[in-house]
């Protein structure tokens, strides 16, 4: 079965811009043309778009997805190596995590410095954002 990009659009859950940007990152293979000019897609692109929603939904960069795209092409090949490239990804989401929490921390010290009856030219979040930082 065949799929324009917009039936391709629906059926990924994506839009046809991003389909066009997967296939100049060359995340997605060249569709077919038809003489009219007409991209056709078949399940192979339904597929492959599914997944690489579902890897950019868990947060994974385009170069993660890439490497994930290689290792497909090596279906024997030891699953180990997919396992690796998923702990890594664990890992950044895990700094990434703690990282959003110090700022949590930061922008509730912050808030709890304002006096909201302060001009803005007096306000201590204003100030304390403009204070350099300690060398």
């Amino acid at each position: 079965m065949f799929f324009t990009i917009g039936e391709l659009a629906k059926k990924s859950k994506l839009s046809t811009d991003t389909i066009r940007f997967y296939e100049k990152k060359q995340l997605l293979n060249a569709p077919q043309r038809a003489n009219n000019n007409y991209r056709y897609y078949d399940d192979q692109a339904l597929q492959q778009l599914i997944f690489i929603r579902h890897c950019r939904e868990l947060g994974m960069s385009l170069k993660e997805i890439e490497e994930m795209n290689v290792l497909m092409h090596h279906p024997q090949d030891n699953c180990a190596v997919v396992d690796a490239l998923v702990e890594s990804h664990l890992q950044h989401i895990q700094d990434k995590i703690q990282q959003l929490q110090k700022f949590s921390q930061q922008l509730q010290q912050l808030r709890q410095s304002c006096n909201s009856q302060a001009s803005i030219q007096d306000c201590n979040i204003v100030k304390t954002l403009h204070q350099l930082d300690a060398d």
